[in-house]
């Protein structure tokens, strides 16, 4: 079999950038292990103006149900009143806040649209079992023995890649020393589509609503503050409506709690040859900011506009290169800057305290202050 490139897993990375490419002509052929088990798995996710755009520009956006439109995000600092309080809205810019979507939503838009594209196959319950580039060109051979050669490889399966173990590509690591309990609860007190956090001491808890009366938890949570007892099942409706002073009504879980340690990283290389890992097999980040997916669509923006600029031929070894330069040293910067985020707004000390709620007070006043977080936020944390 003979193509323009092969992609490694298809989740929403893997998916959108097949279509990307289609887009540009090229004939693209996903590979990818057990697609059941992509559906099966729901997340929430904070999607960008960035992001929306694009899955406008690959016409999926519109036919994603149940999006949710942020009214606006209130930051809390310590404690869940006015006093600790920023407030942003979509009158504070130009652009929405931002939105929330489910991952089985997403999906299934993606896999709608990719089975109608001529420009793709898609091989389910399928590895990689060799690769070689010998030849100047990227032959791999599957699990159930069809020989592919392409182009180029792109590696999107998270951050257990089979292509960087089979590459030795190792990831450079920030262990955050915290757990993570994501869930979702339904209130009886409208949300009025307002995302929330809160930064306390044992670290930033996320509110994303999903609906009017129900919203998707993120907690994270510094090791030396993990009580079991206080996070279990049975007891962390009653720790979200102390610390939200009763402010949602009546909550219940409406999922089940999932607990895992919060790493982030980066890859030691973007590109090894013709192989290029996008997304999550590339970089990680701290979940305290929603930017997970958001700075894996970035990648494949990046790709694109590399294709439209780049004057080498397509079969050039050096075709992607800016590519792996530029998304490593921005993906590095957005990982550094949320780790500061999150480990500055942990510290428990008066003067940076008060330090702090003065700087947050200040923002609450200033448009141009705010203006500019949204921005920066809706760019995926790049500068650029």
């Amino acid at each position: 079999m003979r193509t323009d490139l092969i992609i490694v897993g298809s989740g929403i990375i893997g998916m959108s950038l097949a279509l990307s490419l289609s887009m540009k002509k090229k004939k693209v052929i996903l590979v990818e292990k057990n697609f059941f088990n992509n559906l099966r798995v729901n997340r929430i996710y904070a999607i960008s103006e960035k992001t929306k755009i694009f899955f406008e520009n690959i016409d999926i956006w519109d036919n994603t149900e149940n999006i949710n439109t942020l009214s606006g995000m209130n930051l809390f600092y310590r404690k869940f009143n006015q006093e600790n309080l920023l407030s942003l809205a979509k009158k504070d810019s130009c652009s929405n806040i931002g939105y929330i979507v489910q991952s089985k939503d997403i999906m299934s838009s993606l896999k709608k649209k990719v089975e109608k594209d001529e420009n793709i196959s898609f091989l389910d319950n399928s590895e990689i079992k060799s690769l070689d580039e010998s030849s100047g060109k990227v032959t791999a051979v599957t699990s159930d023995n069809k020989k592919i050669e392409s182009e180029y490889l792109f590696s999107c399966e998270g951050i257990n890649s089979s292509m960087k173990k089979k590459l030795s590509i190792s990831n450079i690591y920030d262990n955050y020393n915290s757990k993570a309990l994501v869930f979702n609860i339904d209130h009886t007190a409208r949300n009025n589509n307002i995302a929330y956090q809160i930064f306390l001491k044992s670290g930033p808890i996320a509110f994303l609503p999903i609906s009017e009366n129900s919203f998707s938890m993120v907690v994270s949570i510094k090791n030396r503050y993990i009580d079991e007892e206080k996070f279990d099942k049975d007891n962390i409706c009653e720790y979200i409506k102390n610390i939200t002073n009763n402010k949602f009504g009546e909550i219940k879980l409406s999922t089940k709690l999932i607990s895992f340690d919060l790493i982030g990283f980066d890859s030691e290389k973007y590109k090894h040859g013709k192989i290029l890992f996008v997304g999550d097999s590339a970089h990680s980040v701290h979940p305290l900011a929603g930017m997970g997916l958001n700075l894996g669509i970035s990648d494949i923006i990046e790709l694109d506009r590399v294709m439209k600029e780049n004057k080498n031929n397509f079969e050039n070894n050096n075709y992607f290169s800016g590519y792996a330069r530029k998304q490593r040293i921005l993906n590095k910067k957005a990982r550094q800057q949320l780790k500061f985020i999150e480990k500055i707004y942990s510290i428990e000390n008066k003067f940076l305290n008060k330090f702090i709620l003065s700087s947050m007070a200040k923002i609450q006043k200033s448009q141009f202050a705010k203006e500019k977080i949204i921005k920066h936020a809706n760019n995926n944390l790049s500068f650029f």
